[in-house]
């Protein structure tokens, strides 16, 4: 969405490269007349000729007057006054006024999916409380009815009607995804408001002048409003300039001396009003925009038909249309997950259109995925059919690739792409969770492990060489963390059951590193503080997420409990390790055992869960960048427990060992130097893999994949490629732990710090085995 556009006409656009774009957008609807219409110029020209003032204010203003006058005329029922705004949003600030001046009565009521602007008193009206999110209490004496529902409008006013001052309704609902209400609802909250003596106030701000085939919306139902606000084509596309229109027995001669705008009754902005209603009136606009609209409707409905995966549903009336798309499912990949639960499942379309077709249509602004097709009225057939033609080639290649049009369409392997750097390039809205029954209780923190961890949670870009895989990464990693998706509902052998999120930070591991502990720390604790804004009650880390938030300490007290998950991926690795040894004979009393990032969290519960069984040797093995001390005092301690432990910062120390756990945070494969003797079996904890597939290929090594967990219910997957490439229902061990702590609801930090006791990780076995979490079966890793 970051072009710049540097000449319009019509209904065409020019951005700075000089390429053309059909703009089906039109503003938002107030581009009636397209870009830098003759009629708009040649009004601001006569003005400017003529020297005519603009700012008038107190007297009256020529061109104002009679824009007034014009207002009234062509407006339906008996409206008798106008008052100039500068906005929509201002023209329902002045109507919220007024209703109440008039009438004296404080309740206002709007309907539930309702748009009608951005200011406090427009927010408090409007009926998508996410507008209104983080700006603090709205102002009292706002309620809502059911759009549509005209039965629910009359309960409402049977018990409440002495009370409301004005009924606000937008005869389609735009921002919320052009809703059009059944065809006598208008008709029907127009006799209601009439019986209880209350103000129908209709916004026609995005439907009026002529969007829908007539000059307003509501004269499709024979409906005149006793308040009707407008704004958006009123002013040529170049002007700020709204009004609102009011019938004698809602006007308030009181208002009127207390109301006023600086700006309002601009005399040239006046001036193009009215030329901008003359264009609608006598040139057969209107009458063109209700045959276009039924031709585009059509098309529309056919597109539809021909790419059901594509499109859910079309409507609308006239040139203000929608396609509300099919947002991607369960089994779309990760990055498309992120974009839909992040609300720009549409946005990424309208970009694909954009750049694949040379269209611009706008998403609608709320919850649904919607864009909106709503050319200026003044569009020709040919260029219709023309932006018509470009929605149809990119549903087809949506249809066939959706992840790959779009990543490659929004710019995600461009060349020129930056890498991420100390903030974030792009700032996400509130994330949208699918409705469910159960309220999540837990998020558990993901990442990308490798270049090929792609090819299993995105199969869709699996075609991607390895320079385009560098650049979609390194725009992955310019995007905070977000909601990947919901999980499945986990179901324990006692029958309690939990719901998450999984939340997602789109970087490698060597991109954490680039960037450092303080901007990855950053991310994470933004990750936590959106967890907590979900209401969950427990944040599981997974991966480099743990060290980069010091082992958790860097993100407790933010709301959530926070687990680390080493002590049950450390329980897992041992017992898949043990129970290897078991089934060759090998007795841990006879064993030679290494443990390769002894100083991490998990390869310390690691090594003292070897040492408790009191092997033949066990050998420490360090960074030798990192020191000795930490390692020394673990040598120390463990000695008590078994005497013949000894440290290394050298992988020779691996020779002759029969057993070595690696649970490194190098994230590269530090086996590979290794002198790995024949027969020793090797449980790899790290991701990445500590063990290349070179290590793993070796027959004369068992290698297996540490940390692994059989979750109760056979079949569970969270999402495309079970978020690690594992087989259904196998999750590693630190997702696992923080879904039986959320399952036993303990809220409490777990694992966190460089010391974890071992009575933890006996106590999440303990909690695995009551719940029914097993130790999965060993996947030896060759094959990967």
């Amino acid at each position: 969405m970051s072009r710049t556009f540097v000449r319009g006409e019509g209904a065409w656009l020019v951005d700075a490269t000089g390429r053309r774009f059909l703009d089906c957008g039109a503003q938002y609807g107030a581009l009636a007349l397209g870009h830098n219409a003759p009629c708009v110029q040649q009004a601001v020209r006569a003005a400017l000729d003529a020297a005519e003032p603009a700012m008038v204010q107190p007297y009256r203003g020529l061109h104002a007057d009679a824009l007034a006058r014009r207002l009234v005329e062509l407006a339906p029922g008996h409206l008798t006054h106008c008052v100039f705004t500068n906005s929509g949003a201002e023209t329902v600030e002045a109507a919220i006024k007024l209703v109440r001046a008039r009438s004296g009565r404080e309740l206002i009521l709007s309907a539930h999916g309702s748009f009608h602007g951005k200011t406090t008193g427009a927010l408090a009206v409007t009926g998508q409380p996410q507008y209104a999110a983080g700006v603090g209490p709205l102002a009292p004496g706002f309620g809502r009815v059911p759009f549509g529902d005209a039965d629910a409008l009359e309960a409402c006013l049977a018990h409440d009607g002495a009370r409301v001052a004005a009924l606000f309704l937008e005869p389609i609902q735009g921002e919320r995804g052009v809703i059009v209400p059944p065809p006598d609802y208008l008709a029907r909250a127009r006799e209601l408001c009439t019986r209880h003596g209350i103000a129908l106030v209709l916004d026609e701000i995005q439907t009026g002048l002529g969007r829908t085939g007539a000059l307003f919306a509501c004269e499709h139902e024979g409906v005149a409003p006793d308040l009707l606000l407008i704004a958006k084509a009123l002013g040529g596309g170049l002007f700020p300039l709204g009004a609102c229109l009011v019938a004698d027995e809602f006007w308030d001669s009181g208002f009127a001396l207390r109301h006023s705008s600086t700006f309002a009754n601009n005399n040239v902005a006046c001036r193009v009003g009215l030329a901008v209603l003359e264009a609608l009136t006598t040139g057969g606009l209107c009458r063109e925009a209700a045959r276009k609209g039924e031709a585009l409707l059509a098309r529309l409905v056919e597109l539809a038909a021909r790419y059901p995966e594509v499109i859910a549903a079309t409507r609308g009336r006239g040139l203000l249309t929608a396609i509300e798309l099919h947002p991607p499912g369960d089994e779309a990949g990760a990055f498309l997950s992120f974009v839909r639960h992040q609300g720009l499942y549409a946005y990424a379309v309208a970009a694909t259109v954009a750049e694949r077709a040379s269209v611009l249509v706008l998403p609608a602004l709320g919850d649904a995925s919607v864009i909106r097709v709503m050319p200026p009225l003044m569009i020709g057939d040919d260029d219709l059919e023309r932006a018509l033609d470009g929605l149809d080639a990119v549903c087809a290649r949506l249809a066939e690739n959706a992840t790959d049009v779009i990543v490659r369409s929004i710019g995600a392997l461009d060349a020129e792409g930056v890498a991420a750097e100390a903030e974030p390039a792009v700032v996400l809205p509130p994330p949208i969770l699918p409705a469910r029954g159960t309220a999540p209780s837990y998020a558990f923190l993901v990442h990308y492990i490798d270049t090929e961890h792609l090819d299993a949670i995105d199969p869709e870009l699996r075609g991607l060489d390895p320079a385009e895989r560098a650049r979609f990464f390194r725009f992955a990693a310019q995007l905070p963390a977000g909601v990947l998706r919901r999980t499945p509902t986990v179901r324990s052998l006692t029958g309690a059951s939990v719901d998450g999120v999984i939340l997602a930070l789109g970087m490698l591991p060597d991109e954490m590193a680039r960037l450092g502990a303080r901007r990855v720390g950053r991310e994470i604790e933004r990750a936590v503080d959106l967890a907590a804004s979900l209401g969950v009650g427990l944040v599981g880390l997974g991966g480099y997420t743990v060290p980069y938030s010091r082992r958790g300490l860097g993100v407790t007290g933010r709301g959530p409990a926070i687990t680390t998950g080493n002590a049950l991926t450390a329980g897992m690795a041992f017992a898949a390790t043990l129970r290897l040894a078991k089934d060759r004979d090998l007795a841990l009393r006879e064993a030679r055992v290494a443990i390769v990032g002894a100083r991490g969290s998990v390869g310390t519960l690691c090594a003292r869960l070897f040492a408790r069984e009191r092997p033949r040797s066990l050998v420490l093995v360090g960074n030798p960048e990192s020191g000795g001390v930490h390692l020394e005092r673990l040598r120390q301690a463990l000695a008590r427990d078994t005497g013949a432990v000894s440290v290394s910062s050298d992988l020779a120390a691996l020779a002759g060992c029969d057993i070595v756990v690696s649970a490194t945070a190098a994230a590269r494969p530090v086996l590979d130097e290794a002198p790995l003797a024949s027969g020793t079996i090797v449980c790899d904890i790290a991701r990445p893999y500590d063990a290349s597939p070179r290590v793993r290929a070796r027959t004369d090594l068992t290698v297996i994949d540490g940390g692994l967990v059989a979750l109760p219910e056979p079949g569970l997957s969270f999402g495309t490629g079970n978020l690690m490439g594992l087989p259904a229902s196998v999750q590693v061990a630190c997702l696992a732990e923080t879904i039986l702590l959320a399952l036993e609801g303990e809220w409490r930090d777990v694992g966190v710090g460089r010391d974890v006791e071992l009575a933890e990780v006996d106590h999440m076995l303990a909690l695995a085995d009551r719940h029914g979490f097993r130790l999965a079966e060993p996947i030896r890793a060759a094959a990967r």
